[in-house]
């Protein structure tokens, strides 16, 4: 008897999450009308006294074996 009440009690917990999983998601839906990516700020960099710009090549890749 106590077993057939946990298994009925893990499956009622199961069926509630999945609901609410559910719910949550389809109260997100994806607005159609945000834009991708944020706007890009126009103007000009000021480069502080502490960053030095450089003739290096960009690092595309982190990998190391």
């Amino acid at each position: 008897m106590r077993a057939v009440l946990l298994k009925a009690a893990a499956t009622a917990l199961t069926i509630a999450a999945t609901v609410a999983s559910a719910t949550f998601v389809n109260s997100h839906l994806k607005n159609t009308q945000a834009p991708l990516q944020p706007p890009v700020l126009t103007g000009t960099l000021t480069i502080g006294a502490s960053v030095q710009p450089s003739n290096v090549e960009p690092l595309t890749s982190t990998y190391a074996s």
